[in-house]
């Protein structure tokens, strides 16, 4: 394989920060053990993560406010095409390059999806963050900005083309890729040693969430509907994993069913979890495609998750688990997790009827793709 130069833009290019900052440090590192150069344009960065690439620093000044994304947006793009790279990256919202993947969702479906359309247009008037992000959004699609865009689901590439006018061909869809080597089957066989060391039940059904940011994952939607569902069973058991403010989440748990979950930090053994749950739930917001759903699925363990959610894609209802019409109704939610615990698939079924890509796949379609776009500017 020819080594080709990759400018890579992302905001901070550090893998802890979130699911959007792991896929580009992983896909970086990827295409570097492949022998191709390497340009990480960002704000910040972790040393070890960009390991063999070059960094461009680019400034984005807190004094700004809501303006410091706009800032970034055309310095980073100017410095990216400065790089004299055969190809620009776009993994946050800059411009301009020859790719731009939407792995962040569209701020204006997530303004919609918290506060309803007409409460996203008042929170734009008199929000200038959400103003400066909608009109940054919209540049991005403008005519000449990039020669190709990837949405990691078909829900986000549908919006796009709806929202923004743009035509069919000019959006693909490659999904997620899944580390194989470290989410599998495999994690589940010292499940019960693995709860016994956290003080889990190995005889109750564990019902699994976790995430970043607990408000936009739906971490009290998860704990309402895990008490429904507990008024009905004494065999389940409730559990967070991950950082974030969990004070009201443990209150009403505490109240309602002492003694029966549990919270835990953030951890790197997020694929023991997975393979510790009978299922896990992820009533989100708004996601483009949650990197936990394709992780757990992986890992065997059925998934519930809400319809905004673009990695809905890899639910089969019934089959891995099931897509949320209502991921506020208690009553939904704690039927489809009766269902599932009642009938829980056997874990090579979950993978199987996932339709998963592989970490390696992914970076190969990106690759193509990116060639493709810039192939179009030369």
């Amino acid at each position: 394989m020819n080594s080709v130069h990759i400018a890579i833009v992302r905001t901070e290019f550090i893998r802890t920060r979130g699911g959007a900052e792991r896929y580009a440090v992983d896909l970086a590192r990827q295409w570097v053990s492949q022998g191709h150069r390497i340009s990480v344009v960002c704000h910040r960065h972790d040393a070890r993560d960009a390991e063999g690439m070059e960094i461009v620093p680019v400034s984005r000044p807190k004094v700004l406010g809501p303006f410091k994304h706009s800032w970034f947006a055309k310095r980073a793009g100017k410095a990216a095409g400065e790089c004299s790279a055969d190809a620009v990256l776009c993994l946050a919202r800059a411009y301009p390059g020859d790719v731009l993947r939407l792995g962040d969702g569209l701020h204006q479906m997530w303004l919609e999806t918290r506060y309803g359309k007409e409460g996203a247009k008042r929170r734009a008037k008199l929000n200038p963050r959400h103003r400066e992000l909608l009109s940054l959004e919209k540049g991005l699609f403008k005519p000449g900005r990039f020669g190709l865009y990837v949405a990691n689901s078909e829900m986000i590439r549908e919006q796009v083309i709806e929202r923004f006018k743009l035509e069919p061909g000019g959006i693909i869809v490659i999904q997620n890729g899944v580390d194989w080597a470290r989410f599998n089957t495999g994690v589940r066989e010292d499940r019960d040693a693995w709860r016994s060391s956290h003080g889990i039940p190995t005889d109750k059904k564990l019902v699994l969430f976790s995430g970043m940011d607990f408000r936009r994952k739906g971490l009290m939607q998860a704990v309402t509907g895990f008490i429904k569902l507990a008024q009905s069973r004494n065999d389940v058991y409730f559990a967070c994993v991950g950082p974030g403010y969990t004070g009201t989440a443990e209150e009403m748990l505490a109240k309602t069913t002492p003694g029966r979950s549990s919270f835990i930090e953030q951890t790197e053994d997020i694929a023991r979890w997975y393979g510790a749950a009978d299922v896990f739930v992820l009533p989100t917001m708004h996601d483009p495609s949650a990197n936990a759903v394709t992780e757990s699925l992986a890992c065997g363990t059925p998934v519930i998750t809400s319809a905004e959610n673009g990695a809905k894609q890899h639910i089969r209802d019934g089959a891995n688990g099931y897509v949320l019409q209502n991921r506020t109704d208690v009553d939904e939610l704690a039927m489809r997790l009766d269902q599932v615990l009642n009938a829980t698939p056997v874990p090579d079924a979950v993978v199987d009827s996932a339709s998963l890509l592989s970490r390696e796949i992914n970076a190969d379609r990106m690759l193509e793709a990116l060639k493709m776009a810039a192939a179009k500017r030369t």
